[in-house]
């Protein structure tokens, strides 16, 4: 354990280096500042309502893939309000274990020393910021602690395996959960070119698509909005698309310019999730997770997912690949998509659809390592992991909503649940058919169905069946 000099040291450092290490987060290398995520107006309203005297508002909780951004969007947060008047202090709960032998609750015992006060009498408002906070097995219960002790104390915490955050009863009633997802296009093209959104173009698109009642009516109010949409497109190339689907939803990508690079960059982000976030949820063994990286990029490269043939190929029991699927959904590495008819604690003899959580972890693996799977079957994939991870994003914390895909041979690759609703949706690379989303809107007796088709340029309405097909681009605005 670090001796209470060398913290008390260390935690000078964190504060005079502050300002420094959030330049970099803040601004670009133009030193111009960045646009914010879009999440952050949310993020910083519970700061402020805290900063207003509203004692509810006092532990926000932000989780999230690893690389989605939080650690900017905490020293953004920083940046925003270091000039009130507040005791300040950003810990990287990493650094402190690893590198300083020490915890969260030493650092706070001997930040009382610093400022000469005790954290349960303060004078002012304490600003805690803690980026990785699962790396302090006792993380939880410290915190807790000084929730209880001190009204005047706003704790901001990531974390990067959700399960780690969503699951510590210590926090349950205490912490105000926020997610950082992956960008969407219209963030990625922010981020990069301090391009803002259209106002209010993406909660018209969702409506379109998500709240009609018929093919007709979202053709009609898909229509109505595209001279908008089409007017966003305006300054953007192509090939900016093509940017995105390959890394551009990981904004730590952005301002890299060398493929070669970003795939390294991909490849040890999710070495960390396997080696650092893996073993701390879950008892296995150095062989079991050294197996990880492999079924990763079968998951990549298969049409058919089977545990049982994993379990052969890779020599491990099944139980134990179930137990490493597991894993990777709850480190938001993998999402898994329940067949159409099951209920998730059921045991269904259909097996479940897996899609990465980011279409830039199948795209490292495709430009890296190769693929076996025909050109445009591995394009359909990176397609479907970009949509599903849209869905995963746009249904977040709405219950009336579920996702499922249809299991049967020709069926459709996600059926959306909206209360009694149900809406059928297909995506591809150049999707000119209907037949698979008129076999599964039969089947379940669709509201209607959408195919998403990335060559489509204009939209297409099919009365006979009840379906229309969108553009690829259009969805993406929402």
């Amino acid at each position: 354990m670090a001796n209470r000099e060398q913290v008390k040291e260390y935690i000078r450092d964190q504060i005079a280096q502050a300002d420094f290490r959030a330049q970099g987060y803040v601004f670009d290398a133009q030193n111009k500042k960045r646009l914010n995520r879009n999440i952050f107006v949310r993020l910083q309203s519970h700061l402020d309502s805290f900063l207003d005297g509203n004692k509810a508002f006092r532990w926000v909780a932000l989780t999230g893939l690893r690389g989605a951004g939080k650690t900017t969007a905490m020293y953004q947060l920083y940046h925003a309000k270091k000039n009130i008047d507040a005791y300040f202090l950003i810990l990287p709960v990493d650094e402190v274990v690893e590198t300083l032998n020490s915890n969260i609750s030493e650092v706070l015992s001997v930040f009382e020393e610093v400022i000469g006060r005790s954290l349960s009498n303060l004078d002012k408002p304490l600003l805690l910021f803690l980026d990785e906070v699962q790396y302090d097995d006792k993380w939880g219960v410290t915190l807790k602690t000084l929730y209880d002790r001190s009204d005047k104390a706003f704790i901001f915490s990531t974390g990067s395996a959700a399960v780690l955050i969503n699951s510590n009863s210590d926090i349950a009633r205490r912490a105000i959960y926020e997610k950082m997802f992956p960008l969407s296009f219209t963030e990625f093209i922010k981020v990069k070119y301090q391009k803002t959104e259209m106002r209010g173009l993406a909660k018209e698109m969702r409506e379109c698509i998500f709240e009609a009642q018929s093919a007709k009516e979202v053709f009609e109010k898909v229509s109505f909005l595209q001279n908008k949409i089409d007017k966003y497109y305006l300054d953007i190339s192509r090939l900016e698309f093509e940017s995105y689907l390959h890394y551009g939803s990981l904004p730590f990508m952005i301002a890299l310019d060398n493929e070669a690079l970003v795939y390294d960059q991909i490849n040890k982000s999710l070495e960390r999730v396997v080696n650092k976030d893996i073993p701390q949820m879950r008892s296995m063994t150095q062989e079991i997770i050294s197996k990880i990286p492999a079924i990763l990029y079968a998951i990549a490269d298969m049409d058919i997912l089977n545990f049982s043939t994993l379990a052969q190929e890779f020599g491990i029991s099944r139980p134990k690949v179930a137990e490493i699927f597991s894993a990777l959904e709850q480190t938001e590495v993998l999402h898994r998509i329940y067949p159409v008819g099951s209920h998730f604690k059921q045991v269904t003899q259909k097996p479940s659809k897996y899609l990465f959580s980011s279409p830039a972890f199948r795209a490292m693996y495709y430009k890296t390592i190769g693929n076996t799977i025909t050109e445009q079957n591995s394009r359909g994939k990176l397609l479907e992991d970009l949509v599903g991870m849209y869905l995963y994003r746009l249904f977040d914390k709405k219950p009336a909503f579920s996702l499922n895909y249809d299991a049967a041979k020709g069926g459709a690759d996600f059926v959306i649940g909206a209360g009694d609703k149900k809406i059928v949706i297909e995506v591809g690379s150049n999707k000119a058919e209907y037949r698979q989303v008129i076999q599964t809107a039969k089947k379940v007796n669709a509201a209607y169905s959408i195919i998403i088709s990335e060559k489509a340029d204009v939209l297409e309405y099919n009365g006979a069946e009840n379906a229309v097909k969108i553009p690829l681009k259009y969805f993406l605005v929402a």
